[in-house]
């Protein structure tokens, strides 16, 4: 039933983007230990729990290196893995040892060098702070 319910919502995020041409507005997600491609959409409102410790991620930056660096952990709250974010939550800040429930808002933003869609995270509200 939790995947049929993850397969749905994933579908909903498919079909709720707007038409593009000419560029990437796909992300690849894990769900249930499954990547999973998904569209970059404009999501008013939307829960993630963030875990107590950063993981160690890979990125790409702005001159095509690849680097390693410390990367929230997030999950949405009806998912078993964690996702990194590479990035911040506008308006956030992260302290270790604290597990956190947020309400977050998604904007799809154009990024004009490399022609793809990529999504900016803003904080509507801290639903939970929890010591770990």
């Amino acid at each position: 039933m939790k995947k049929l319910a993850v397969a749905a919502m994933m579908t909903t995020f498919a079909l709720a983007g707007c038409s593009t041409m000419d560029m990437n507005d796909e992300r690849t997600m894990v769900v249930d230990g499954q990547p999973m491609s998904v569209k970059v959409v404009n999501i008013p409102s939307f829960e993630v729990e963030i875990a107590p410790r950063k993981a160690v991620c890979e990125y790409t930056t702005m001159t095509g290196v690849k680097t390693e660096s410390e990367c929230i952990q997030y999950r949405q709250t009806y998912q078993k893995n964690y996702n990194t974010l590479n990035g911040n939550i506008q308006g956030f800040t992260y302290e270790p040892n604290y597990r956190y429930v947020l309400d977050v808002r998604q904007d799809a933003v154009m990024d004009e060098t490399t022609n793809t869609v990529r999504p900016v995270w803003t904080l509507n509200e801290v639903i939970s702070k929890t010591p770990e």
